[in-house]
């Protein structure tokens, strides 16, 4: 038996996947050994075994795809009922099963009875297991490949809360406070930069005078400071700009249409102190709002994913591996 070529996928469906992969691939090795503990020993004599589990994840990125992988799913779905047994290889077998399902790998179960059953569990894990799972019922039942009989609240979607996230991204700001006022006020020559600078002194204290919208005059030098990877105040804009789209779910496209497709790359490369609020913005519009998908919209195979512009796992016990595969970590 062979699973077919996986699907083309968009954006949030990669997005999920590349989170699955990410969850499983950080469960320690006891997680391993505790799914493939369900293994009968007829299976095992075959080959079965922790070592053909860990070539699922870290070679196949969590998909079961020939008659030798087979052994291994009644093994993962038993596992994914048993939390009280061993909650990290009950976390490791559900991202598996989930992230298999969404690239239409062998596991054939919705796993609708299991959302009914445990989700509880799921909202109780560590964040970035949490949502990584959430994300991976709520994109399944979108594509019609999981059932997920209803949303859950807000806040077992997401891995970072608003306030801290908001609360990092002005503190970035702030960094470059003057340097920033000073662009503002060359930009904006006259009476003009003083309404600005009001603003920009407001956003970065933290005070909620007022929004920040596309007409506000503060609006199209943040936009140029966040558009230009050369300026030294490329992070600073772009953290501040974010921070207020934070509020709104990026409603006027600054960063999901305007700036994506040219900064993306820019972002992914910034050095952590700058990216890690950064990129943990953008993972919370792409977690809160399951309308949020960047511009141009991407439909590619998951077996491609590592070329494209997706959000990191912002975990340091997970690194994407190698071009060449050599160091043997999850691909993504």
């Amino acid at each position: 038996m062979q699973a077919p070529n996986p699907p083309l996928l968009g954006f949030r469906a990669l997005q999920a996947i590349m989170d699955l992969r990410a969850a499983a691939g950080r469960q320690p090795q006891a997680a391993i050994r505790g799914i493939v503990a369900h293994l009968p020993p007829g299976d095992r004599e075959r080959g079965a075994d922790a070592r053909t589990l860990s070539r699922v994840i870290l070679r196949q990125g969590c998909r079961l795809e020939t008659a030798d992988d087979l052994p291994l799913r009644d093994a993962l779905l038993l596992t994914a009922t048993q939390p009280e047994r061993d909650l990290r290889a009950f976390a490791c077998a559900t991202a598996v099963l989930l992230a298999d399902r969404l690239q239409d790998g062998l596991g054939h179960d919705d796993l609708g009875s299991y959302w009914d059953a445990f989700r509880t569990v799921y909202f109780a894990m560590e964040p970035a297991d949490r949502a990584a799972i959430v994300q991976g019922f709520l994109t399944g039942s979108a594509i019609g490949r999981v059932r997920c009989a209803d949303l859950p609240p807000p806040e077992m979607r997401v891995t970072l809360g608003l306030d801290a996230l908001r609360r990092d991204l002005i503190g970035l700001s702030r960094t470059e406070a003057t340097a920033l006022a000073e662009a503002v006020e060359r930009t904006l020559p006259g009476n003009g930069a003083e309404p600005a600078l009001r603003h920009l002194h407001a956003l970065l204290a933290g005070i909620s005078v007022e929004p920040l919208t596309g007409d506000s005059p503060l609006f199209p030098p943040l936009l140029a400071l966040a558009s230009y990877s050369e300026t030294p105040l490329l992070a600073a804009a772009t953290a501040l700009l974010l921070s207020e789209a934070l509020m709104t779910s990026d409603d006027e496209g600054w960063f999901g249409i305007t700036l994506w497709s040219e900064m993306a790359p820019v972002w992914l490369a910034l050095p952590e102190t700058e990216g890690r609020a950064i990129l943990g913005g953008l993972r919370h519009l792409y977690e809160t709002d399951p309308h949020w998908v960047p511009m141009p919209q991407i439909h590619a195979s998951p077996e491609n994913a590592g070329r494209l512009p997706l959000l990191p796992v912002l975990d340091t016990s997970y690194q994407p591996r190698r071009p060449d595969g050599a160091d043997g970590r999850p691909r993504l």
